[in-house]
């Protein structure tokens, strides 16, 4: 493994810059845990992922060759933009060394940018991108930074990054930021294979844990339930009378595994969204399709009466009136789906919409949901108590956002904010750009707003000011959300968290959904020997099932790469005797730790290999490429750079290693050599091997990575099982 530092000796490293940075010890502690290996890490949001991110590639930039490249990924630009100010101001490399490069770089630029610039900032779909264009490798990125790791799931171009970084470069190394992995063994350990890091290196800090106790503010939680009005209560009932005729019809067509009465207690949206993956499957597919098409429509329709059922228990009657005029309007569009005409001109639907319209015109305080009064009086009494307190409002639909920012512009002492993603949604519901954004969050701490009512954009990614209280207006079942909404409070002073949530509805269930998942997703992160027997697990189960869908055929090329592969490594056993029979005549006294120069390419992946075998390394600035037990050496050659020059150069320092050294090994790389003239490589191989015969310089040519890792292992162990 690699070496570790202790705490004085990190904060020594000539690429942090100590005037500024000021690491505490839990931070130090982690960061030094992660140099060299793939790491996840996860702490609160607040207690400085970043400065874990910049002691990380302090360090592992002194591991590795002179100017290679570390990159930092981020799911927003603003957040990209943060991590630059940061990594600008804690290292020493000059600021003409870094480069944001996102969509608004023009990518014929990029190339360019990314050759001459060290340290990288990106929005992940723009590296996906430049990585499936081949406009560069990442054959000399040492570092690759995750951060918001809990994105690397299906699509998502953290994933691909991952895979096409391995794939590229074996020994760059791969650190996860997180505050929230995801709360079930299956979650964890899909994140980490995702981003390729062992189960075993998760570094998890909570708010209990001692060394982080210290730093962390208070942070009070509330829970408020409201109980539905009696409008609502009538509205809630006939929206379950026309479900439940949906629901019976898809129970009689088969669909539904429940049977008997009530069956929307007993149903929820995932079985819907399961059933409509199985009739579009039988649509699609070539056999019976009778009923499919009629059950399609009906399951479109209860989905929609799902919506609207939320929308009774999270936002109020006035966000659905809003839902249905909408849904008439669609109705009367060409384009329009069954599913959305039969609901319109449904009788009790027809009902509802036109009660929900009389309150409007006469009692409009009716529509609105209960929680609202709660929300002002929660933020009256933050202001009462401290008249400068930023308040945090989560809310999760736009239309909800425009009727509570409208109401609480009312009150003389909230200075309300909307807060939206850039998507324009109607002519009242107009997006906010970035700019905007930005703008908003400047005014936000400068207290000419005091509350930010805010959709879910405002989680993560936005450098949002510290706020004393974070407000739930509707409940999350995400405990990934809810990590992130909680974790915009107590960061540099008390906080406060008030969840508001219906009685006696899904959004109660939502609640101690999330909070469970919460509970179970720490209990999961500090139990890594059961993640790596689920892991392991999943694995041996994968491996099974690919084996039965792909068996290996003998003469197969799979076959084929296996016998090759070890005809090579045998191949290089004549060398390994060599070391045996010195071994054998006293020559190899005392077992020291391997140690590789700096200037080993990362391609290779030997940090990586030698760190899988818990084979012990040092990296420095070492006079030969790999010393192996003080008695053997390796030294590594460019076969492109060979000439008279070069050759008489490799004579004479193989003169001077041999007083020290038993054994020097010379070692030209043809993994990557690209030919000027067809069989250039063959005859330079030759010309190569000639050189070495006629000069005893024991060359080695290296045709993969897998033939330099087998000499250094089979070196060590061979030492290490003689007892020397």
């Amino acid at each position: 493994m690699v070496e570790v530092r202790h705490i004085s000796e990190a904060l020594k490293s000539s690429y942090l810059n100590n005037e500024k940075i000021e690491p505490r010890k839990y931070q130090v502690d982690i960061a030094n845990k992660c140099v060299g290996k793939n790491s996840l890490v996860v702490i609160p949001t607040g207690l400085g992922k970043t400065i874990i991110a910049v002691l990380v590639a302090a360090s592992t930039l002194e591991l590795f060759p002179p100017e290679c490249k570390i990159i930092i990924l981020a799911p927003t630009r603003p957040l990209i933009n943060q991590h630059y100010s940061s990594f600008i101001n804690f290292l020493t490399i000059p600021e003409e060394k870094y480069e944001v490069l996102t969509g608004k770089v023009a990518p014929e630029k990029r190339s360019k940018l990314f050759s001459e610039n060290q340290i990288l900032f990106y929005t992940p779909q723009t590296l996906r991108n430049d990585l499936v264009q081949r406009k560069y490798i990442l054959d000399n990125t040492c570092l690759i930074i995750f951060d918001e790791a809990h994105h690397a799931s299906g699509d998502y171009p953290y994933t691909m990054i991952a895979d096409e970084y391995l794939d590229q470069n074996p020994d760059g190394n791969i650190i996860a930021l997180t505050a929230s992995p995801g709360s079930s063994k299956e979650k964890i350990t899909s994140l980490c294979k995702s981003l390729h890091i062992p189960v075993d290196n998760i570094h998890i800090r909570t708010r209990n844990d001692t060394d982080v106790k210290t730093y962390i503010k208070p942070m009070d939680i509330y829970k408020i339930g409201v109980n539905l009005t009696s409008i609502m209560e009538d509205v809630y009932e006939a929206l379950h009378r026309v479900l439940e005729q949906r629901l019976q019809y898809l129970s009689q067509l088969g669909f539904l595994e429940k049977k008997g009465q009530e069956l929307y207690k007993n149903i929820i949206r995932k079985n819907l969204l399961k059933i409509h993956k199985e009739l579009i499957s039988i649509i699609n597919g070539g056999g019976d399709k009778t009923g499919a098409y009629g059950a399609l429509s009906v399951n479109a329709q209860t989905l929609i009466l799902y919506h609207m059922l939320e929308l009774v228990e999270q936002q109020g009657l006035d966000v659905l009136l809003k839902y249905f005029e909408k849904m008439n309007k669609d109705a009367k569009k060409k384009t329009s789906s069954k599913a959305i005409k039969i609901l319109a001109a449904d009788y009790t639907l027809r009902q509802i919409y036109v009660e929900l319209k009389k309150n409007e015109d006469y009692s409009p305080e009716n529509l609105v949901h209960p929680k609202y009064q709660i929300l002002v009086q929660t933020i009256f009494d933050e202001l009462n108590h401290n008249l400068g307190s930023r308040i945090l409002v989560f809310v999760k639909l736009r239309d909800s956002i425009l009727n509570i920012t409208k109401r609480l512009k009312n009150y003389p002492n909230i200075k309300a904010l909307r807060f939206v993603g850039q998507a324009r949604k109607s002519k009242e519901d107009k997006g906010m750009t970035q700019k905007k954004q930005l703008d908003a969050l400047e005014k936000f701490k400068a207290g000419e707003y005091n509350v930010l009512v805010s959709t879910n954009v405002g989680e993560e990614g936005l450098d949002i000011a510290e706020c004393d209280l974070v407000i739930f207006y509707d409940v999350v079942a995400s405990e990934i959300r809810l990590i992130q909404r909680k974790g915009r409070t107590a960061r540099h002073r008390e906080g406060k968290v008030v969840i508001l949530y219906c009685k006696g509805t899904n959004d109660e269930k939502y609640l101690w959904i999330a909070l469970n998942k919460l509970k179970k997703m720490n209990i999961n992160l500090k139990n890594p020997k059961e993640l790596r027997k689920y892991y392991e697990k999943k694995e041996s189960e994968l491996a099974f099932k690919e084996k039965q869908a792909f068996p290996i055929e003998e003469g197969s090329n799979i076959a084929k790469y296996k016998i090759q592969n070890r005809k090579r490594q045998s191949n290089l056993q004549s060398f390994i005797s060599d070391v045996e029979e010195k071994k054998a005549n006293g020559y190899l006294r005392k077992i020291v730790p391997i140690k590789l120069s700096i200037g080993i390419p990362m391609k290779l992946g030997l940090r990586k290999k030698l760190g899988e075998e818990g084979i012990e390394f040092k990296v420095g600035n070492f006079d030969v490429q790999i010393d192996i037990l003080s008695k053997v050496c390796i030294l590594y050659y460019n076969p492109k750079d060979f000439s008279k020059v070069i050759g008489d150069k490799i004579i004479q320092k193989n003169l001077e290693l041999k007083k020290t050294y038993d054994l020097v090994l010379t070692i030209f790389d043809f993994i990557d050599y690209e030919e000027n003239f067809e069989g250039e490589k063959r005859l330079l191989k030759k010309e190569v091997q000639n050189f070495g015969n006629s000069h005893n310089v024991k060359v080695i040519i290296i045709d993969n990575s897998e033939e330099l890792f087998f000499i250094v292992k089979s070196i060590y162990e061979q030492s290490k099982k003689e007892g020397t």
